[in-house]
């Protein structure tokens, strides 16, 4: 297959930093078939500025120019209906592709789909972040390779492809399942790539093709909303078919099982979640995650001393778990046992030093009255490395 390729830039103020955007791509090493640059109708002199990169590059460059605005998943959808190529590269307008994004997306997608055109859905690229300047202001971060079977399963309990920029798609797969939908206001791209993962695998290139600029005006602050979001977005499917989705993933019994009853408490299935539970243990199976959700629960429905046991089960499994070192602190801090509950939070500072829950229930304990509301339990088991959030 000859993978020709449509860019999609949908364009809204961005005068400071199209021109680089669409220079990213006009100077790849392998060209692609039209770049389509959709004025959103903008109010500075972004449409001046596409003017004067069409007057430059008129094979390949075309503008469309709304006069109202239609926002970015309207404008996506629109420009792929009018695209002429197989592929869709949607790039946001301030960032930055780099030049062998092109060929490296091509060379492997020609390596997995192996002759089976219609295997992969997608192509994406891990990705570094940058500020107005251009300077990296990020590690790499990095995405998943996964046999095609699996993909759905990874997408349902994560979304690992952060932005639509950067991001390869089939044209065909994007039709057949609506495209973008145009009444979500958040996780709009998620709602996607679910539906596409439902269609093909996504391929992935493990170093990065793409640099995202971030800048205030583009940081999503309002988790809440996204919260609800995704909510929306999940009613869509039912438990049954997320389950077997996540349990189609090649990895052990018990770590599908504890993934997937991490996504049910996220989203209030807490029954569910328990019932799940419940049934891997009787099954034989034992660890500390196990335990760990199993305390959450009992939290949940305010059973604290069941869930005290269920963390002190955890850290007997395993000493350096850190939010059952939390959680076991904060319980004893309810009790109003200040000496114990300080033992534990300060475990558990040992092993996550920047650990926020742990820090705040620390400086509790200066309180003569601490209010229970105040006290930070943590609902999620803690990476390796948390991140400092500035």
């Amino acid at each position: 297959m000859d993978y020709n390729i449509s860019a999609i830039i949908p364009c809204y103020n961005c005068k400071k930093f199209i021109k680089k955007t669409v220079d990213s791509l006009i100077n790849q090493t392998i060209q692609v078939k039209e770049i389509i640059l959709i004025n959103d109708a903008s109010t500075d002199d972004t449409l001046e500025i596409l003017r004067q990169i069409k007057e430059n590059n008129k094979d390949i460059v075309k503008i469309i120019d709304f006069q109202e605005n239609k926002g970015a998943s309207y404008t996506r959808n629109y420009g792929v209906k009018i695209s002429r190529a197989d592929y869709i590269l949607f790039m946001d307008s301030d960032d930055i592709a780099e030049l062998t994004l092109i060929e490296s997306y091509k060379s492997r997608l020609q390596e997995l789909n192996d002759g089976v055109e219609d295997k992969y859905a997608l192509c994406y690229s891990a990705y570094v972040q940058i500020d107005e300047k251009d300077n990296e202001i990020s590690k790499i971060i990095k995405g998943i390779q996964v046999e095609a079977k699996e993909i759905l399963g990874y997408e349902f309990l994560r979304n690992y492809i952060i932005s639509t920029s950067g991001v390869l798609v089939y044209k065909k797969f994007f039709l057949e399942c609506g495209g973008f939908n145009e009444k979500l206001v958040y996780s709009e791209d998620w709602d996607l790539w679910l539906k596409l993962a439902m269609k093909g695998g996504f391929a992935y290139i493990n170093k990065p093709m793409i640099k995202l600029r971030r800048h205030l005006n583009n940081i999503s602050s309002n988790i809440k909303n996204m919260l609800e979001g995704e909510k929306k977005v999940l009613s869509n499917y039912d438990i049954d078919f997320i389950e077997s989705s996540i349990y189609r993933r090649n990895l052990p019994y018990e770590k599908n099982t504890i993934d997937f009853v991490s996504m049910l408490f996220k989203f209030d299935y807490w029954e569910e979640g328990y019932n799940k539970l419940s049934q891997t243990i009787s099954l034989g199976y034992s660890s500390d995650s196990l335990f760990f959700y199993l305390g959450l629960y009992y939290l949940k429905r305010n059973h604290i001393e069941e869930a005290r046991i269920s963390f002190d089960k955890v850290l007997k499994l395993n000493s350096f778990h850190g939010a059952a070192l939390n959680n076991i602190g904060s319980i004893y801090l309810l009790m109003n046992n200040k000496e114990l509950a300080k033992e534990y939070f300060l475990k558990a500072l040992k092993i996550h030093s920047n650990y926020i829950d742990a820090n705040s229930n620390l400086e509790l304990l200066n309180k003569h009255e601490i209010n229970k509301h105040e006290i930070k339990f943590t609902w999620r088991e803690l990476r390796g490395v948390l991140i400092n959030y500035v």
